[in-house]
């Protein structure tokens, strides 16, 4: 799996070149559902992070275009974006100084790493959610998701305020860069703007309750502002789950069906599925 910058998420001839590698996973050559499908992964591994530290009161990463590291998948999803610290982004950006002899002083001794700013590592203790290849089947109620780490940082009371004005920084920040990414997929995918908009706040509804946390997401994406929905929840059979007011167009691919919590099935029969899927889960 490689690695490449978040600016790639912008460049039209790259992100055509992923979307048409997850057309084929899928086996669809529908840009318009393909690059839907690729949206749901790349939008729930961009929100994550701060998602979580929403629900756990955490400071969150500002998710900056040059801070983002996003792991590809050789179907040309996104696995994973991690937010780098901008020490990290620093020691890139700037050679090493030198001394007056010339020689090149030692810019290895850098600041540690934020505690919040990156996610773990692959040895990190993860909870595997769902891969993004489907058994085409209405059994998951959710879209395409990366695994979620468990685990955070508690925050003092003396660190609340600070750590609340840093997530709502991370927050703008975000809606800048969903803004800088959206527009090109959809132009290089034909699907629509808000559609991808929803999706993204369906993410992050999704990445709070992993995090255990609904409110957390809908006061994320109050704070994100823009053309960014609110998500919305629903409790079932003692379950929580969101509401979904987006569609992954998974049904449109030949042998797929339609999601269990898809918006757009009968209201009584997605009902019905979700109160099946929340007594399993018991």
């Amino acid at each position: 799996m490689n690695s490449v910058p978040g600016r790639n998420l912008t460049e039209p001839e790259w992100l055509s070149a992923r979307i048409a590698e997850m057309g084929c996973s899928w086996g669809t050559t529908e840009p318009r559902v393909s690059g839907t499908l690729w949206w749901c992964m790349v939008a729930s591994a961009l929100v994550e992070q701060l998602a979580r530290a929403y629900a756990t009161g955490s400071a969150a990463p500002e998710p900056a275009l040059d801070r983002l590291d996003c792991e590809v998948r050789p179907d040309g999803g996104i696995e994973r974006v991690h937010i780098l610290p901008a020490t990290d982004i620093e020691a890139i950006a700037e050679p090493p100084a030198e001394d007056v002899e010339g020689r090149g002083v030692d810019a290895t001794a850098l600041p540690p790493e934020s505690e919040t700013g990156t996610l773990p590592g692959r040895d990190a203790d993860v909870r595997e959610v769902s891969d993004l290849r489907p058994a085409c089947t209405s059994a998951d109620a959710d879209r395409p998701r990366v695994r979620v780490p468990h685990g955070s940082q508690a925050v003092g009371p003396r660190r609340a305020t600070d750590a609340a004005a840093l997530s709502r920084a991370a927050a703008t920040t975000l809606r800048e860069t969903l803004a800088a990414v959206i527009g090109p997929v959809a132009a290089v995918s034909g699907a629509g703007v808000p559609s991808l908009w929803a999706i993204a706040a369906d993410a992050i509804g999704n990445r709070a309750l992993d995090a255990g946390n609904p409110d957390a997401g809908a006061r994320l994406a109050t704070e994100v502002g823009g053309k960014l929905p609110v998500p919305r929840f629903v409790e079932i059979g003692g379950r929580s789950f969101v509401r979904r007011i987006s569609c992954c167009l998974v049904f449109e691919v030949p042998g797929c069906e339609m999601c269990t919590s898809c918006p757009k099935r009968p209201a009584a029969e997605r009902t019905a599925l979700l109160t099946e899927l929340a007594a399993e889960s018991r």
